[in-house]
């Protein structure tokens, strides 16, 4: 199973030189089991865009929650206008959940082709926390601690397991207790990493952490490697190279998310 970064910025897509080293795209994350042609995508940031599966082979979109970070590169995702591809769409059923979330995202004025006009336009299908049946795939849901709700998701993998919990503010102890026990001894484990340990008072209740809070949690729960993830927009390439630097004499298998990097597991 091959996992590669296509977007690992929150809020927004910005570009800068400075930055470019890290990408500049927001949440996705693409999983490939190669023996069985099947695509796992996580969440549908501007970083969807750069996942361009085989036509023949069977894609999943999961979805963590609605925030337009998550899911602004859908209408420019290529399957969607590929009748040949078999495609299927996962969305969580937290707080936040509005049936109509599909038809508004495509809507005029924010789109010019309608949901239902579109040539390969799968019905989502909801998700709750617990196992999840995902074309093939072996994944669980847990509830994350996030304004509206969001979805963490544990991805079964030959060589060990693969651990998506971006979007989550520590503080919570039940929340925080149940995230330790769904990541414990993972192969690798992608956590919400936006803030610095400086800016993140200044931001209680925005539904995210800093790194210093991740790579100790990492720390006390026996996992292989730990991804820092959605990436503060603007956060340069030094900026994210010092923060891993900082995390590692905390967590020594800590990485700060480059968008293009892959791994198997």
């Amino acid at each position: 199973m091959r996992v590669t970064f296509r977007g690992v910025r929150g809020s927004v897509p910005w570009m800068l030189p400075e930055a470019s080293a890290h990408g500049c795209n927001t949440a996705c994350i693409e999983i490939v089991d190669e023996t069985r042609r099947r695509v796992l995508v996580l969440d549908a940031g501007s970083g969807i865009v750069g996942v361009r599966p085989d036509p023949s082979a069977h894609v999943a979109v999961v979805f963590t929650h609605y925030h337009w970070d998550h899911l602004l590169g859908l209408p420019f995702f290529a399957p969607l206008n590929d009748p040949r591809c078999p495609l299927t769409m996962h969305a969580p059923a937290i707080a936040a959940y509005d049936p109509a979330w599909l038809e508004t995202l495509f809507g005029v004025p924010f789109y010019p082709a309608p949901y239902a006009s579109l040539p390969n336009r799968p019905v989502p299908r909801l998700v709750t926390p617990g196992p999840v049946a995902i074309e093939g795939f072996d994944v669980t849901a847990l509830a994350l601690n996030h304004p509206g709700g969001a979805f963490a998701y544990r991805v079964r993998g030959a060589a060990g397991d693969f651990v998506y919990a971006t979007d989550h503010e520590f503080g919570d102890r039940a929340f925080d207790e149940q995230l330790g026990t769904f990541i414990r001894g993972a192969a690798a484990v992608v956590l919400d990493a936006h803030f610095t340990p400086a800016e993140r008072p200044r931001h209680a209740g925005w539904g995210h952490s800093d790194w210093q809070q991740c790579a100790t949690f990492a720390a006390s729960h026996a996992v292989g490697a730990l991804y820092l993830f959605h990436h503060k927009p603007g956060r340069t390439d030094a900026e994210l190279r010092a923060i891993e630097a900082a995390a590692r004499q905390v967590f020594a298998g800590t990485h700060a998310a480059r968008e293009g990097h892959a791994f198997s597991i």
